[in-house]
């Protein structure tokens, strides 16, 4: 399988789930072996403390960019297949060989005399969610209700010229061949008569003539036709040089006896121009409609016009509609639709997952709306950074959630573990933001950091993706620290948690 362009932030991807998961083991283990000098028991304690909830994290995960390996778009579903190998492949060496290598790794006991700045600062914000629990409810659902307001705004693209920073000798090209070459871009027609010879028919070829004539009068708000050749084009250009170059003769002749000889003559010239625009039967012709480089989404309205225009001319014939302009559009809408079977397998997958580790569907569902707001906020972001939604941004949805979740889950499970133990609710967040806490901050900074990573990259489509995913894991640490505390104590006060 080749390596392309989405495939390529598969690496990074392992890297950070990788680390995550590494970083909870050690967090714990270090805490342990430091109060207790048991080694082997630092390591028993850890997969007890949080062995179910990495697996778990790794399943969601998996889901989550796995969800895309039923896409259309080859190298998208690409990306899905191995993303989700890898993660598995990482659950089972951190579960085995992570272990393996502390047991046989020296290393000394340090005891702590007094708190670090971690635990002293994870001391202060344990307290933010437990006094100001109703502030950060509403404040989250005011936050939300913006967000998707903001959503309904951001625009549909697909439009890989604009991945290229504009001094890019590629970009400036192609806009200046659009500027001086009547465009760089076709949208193909292939019209098939079904018969030998049907394209030396004098009334035909007037109907592509017509045709052609008419198209290139063609502007809407976003683009125009620049240039239509076809068939049509050759005869009336042979017809005319046939008679010493009068315009007057730039016509299609009305006998098919005089185009079959017209196109004898120009085939007999040593010009392989026809071979461009009818096959060697004479049944199917190729008409080229250039036009400037578009997006996509924008392009939709011409398509359209192109195929009910050419339906409309020939009702008799077989029309084919192919080219550039038609693979960018049905490669952008084959991955929306991908984009949303995959959102929707996440979001069952998911909640699932959150009901079978709480052992709760209500609180199952519940867990799903810290999870939901980190995506949610980041289309908010998307909408004040004028960052449209295209290839890149639709993969951040599937990668961002199957991160996200990974705190949560870590969150939950070791709060309900506490909490069933005191009954305490305000006790249960001091002991999780000391334990799962601490490693969920550091797993943050590594994950936003490694996908911050590609902000330096030269493609402005990568610098999205990475802006946007190491901004939406950031958002997905506040809403594990401030908004899923807030909606435990409100669960525990109705007494949900059992």
């Amino acid at each position: 399988v080749a390596f392309k362009l989405p495939t390529q932030i598969v690496p990074s991807l392992l890297l950070a789930v990788s680390i995550g998961a590494t970083v909870h083991i050690l967090s714990i283990f270090f805490d342990k072996f430091n109060t207790t000098g048991d080694k082997r028991e630092a390591i028993k304690y850890t997969l007890g403390h949080s062995g179910l909830a990495i697996a778990m994290t790794s399943v969601t995960t998996a889901i989550g960019v796995g969800s895309f390996s039923g896409s259309e778009v080859a190298p998208i579903s690409d990306l899905g297949m191995f993303a989700s190998l890898g993660v598995m492949i990482s659950l089972f060496l951190t579960l085995t060989l992570l272990p393996a290598l502390l047991s046989i790794t020296r290393m000394k006991q340090k005891t702590k005399t007094e708190a670090d700045k971690l635990d002293r600062m994870m001391q202060k914000l344990a307290v933010i969610p437990v006094n100001h629990y109703k502030g950060i409810l509403v404040g989250s659902i005011v936050l939300i209700i913006v967000a998707l307001f903001a959503a309904t705004k951001i625009e549909l693209s697909h439009n890989p010229l604009k991945w290229f920073q504009p001094d890019s000798y590629d970009r400036i090209s192609t806009e200046t061949i659009d500027e001086s070459l009547n465009g760089s871009v076709t949208i193909e027609l292939i019209i098939d008569t079904e018969e030998e010879n049907g394209w030396n028919d004098p009334v035909r070829l007037e109907k592509l003539n017509k045709l052609s004539a008419q198209m290139e009068q063609y502007v809407d708000k976003y683009t125009y036709i620049g240039k239509v050749v076809s068939l049509a084009t050759i005869v009336k250009e042979t017809n005319r040089a046939l008679h010493e170059n009068d315009e007057a003769y730039y016509t299609i002749p009305d006998n098919a006896d005089l185009v079959s000889q017209e196109l004898l003559l120009f085939e007999n010239s040593g010009s392989d121009d026809l071979e461009d625009v009818v096959d060697s039967q004479f049944s199917k012709a190729r008409i080229s409609i250039k036009a400037p480089w578009t997006d996509a989404v924008r392009a939709t309205q011409l398509l359209g016009y192109v195929q009910e225009e050419a339906d409309k001319t020939f009702p008799d014939e077989k029309v084919i509609t192919t080219g550039m302009i038609p693979l960018l559009i049905n490669t952008f809408s084959h991955a929306v639709s991908s984009s949303v079977t995959s959102y929707f397998i996440d979001f069952i997958g998911i909640s699932l997952m959150m009901m079978l580790i709480l052992g709760s569907v209500r609180l199952g569902l519940l867990s799903m709306i810290p999870n939901l707001t980190p995506i949610i906020l980041g289309l908010l972001l998307m909408y004040y950074g004028h960052i449209a939604l295209d290839m890149f941004t639709l993969l951040i949805g599937s990668i961002a959630i199957g991160l996200a979740v990974d705190d949560t889950i870590h969150f939950l499970h070791n709060f309900r573990r506490y909490y069933l133990q005191s009954g305490d609710s305000a006790k249960a967040i001091e002991q999780t933001f000391f334990t799962t806490g601490k490693a969920m901050v550091i797993t943050t900074i590594v994950l936003s950091l490694g996908f911050y990573a590609y902000m330096m990259a030269n493609m402005i489509s990568v610098q999205n993706f990475g802006l946007l995913t190491g901004s939406v894991i950031i958002m997905a640490l506040l809403a594990d620290l401030l908004l899923a505390p807030a909606l435990m104590i409100v669960v525990a006060k109705r007494g949900w948690i059992k």
